[in-house]
């Protein structure tokens, strides 16, 4: 799961953890994150950061900047959700959602939940 500026403030840390956490991911960002000290460098993916080759990349208010794709090129499927549908993270990735990630975001981890607890 990787966060960009889009999701507002350091506050909204947890609920992206929560997602993370219900994928059994790790969470990343994108440069703008760690330079507002939101979370640290070692998480910052992209150009200036770590290049990640994951199966599934789920970008969560991430405008898609050249410097940042540079650094998900190897995910096999990219998911989306900005509430910009001209974001140009929307140009590389497999699914999008336009919406907004406050209200998405919960739906994803209850339907990841929910999909988990059927197997």
């Amino acid at each position: 799961v990787v966060v960009g500026r889009g999701i507002g403030s350091k506050k909204n840390l947890p609920l992206m953890r929560k997602l993370a956490d219900a994928l059994g991911a790790e969470l990343g960002c994108t440069r703008p994150v760690v330079e507002a000290g939101w979370l640290e460098y070692r998480h910052q993916i992209g150009q200036t950061g770590v290049s990640v080759s994951p199966k599934l990349l789920v970008s969560i208010g991430v405008s898609g900047a050249i410097q940042h794709l540079a650094g998900i090129g190897g995910a096999e499927c990219i998911i989306a959700v900005n509430k910009n549908e001209s974001a140009p993270i929307f140009g590389v990735a497999d699914y999008g959602i336009v919406g907004d990630l406050y209200k998405v975001t919960p739906m994803l981890i209850e339907a990841i939940r929910a999909a988990k607890a059927a197997k």
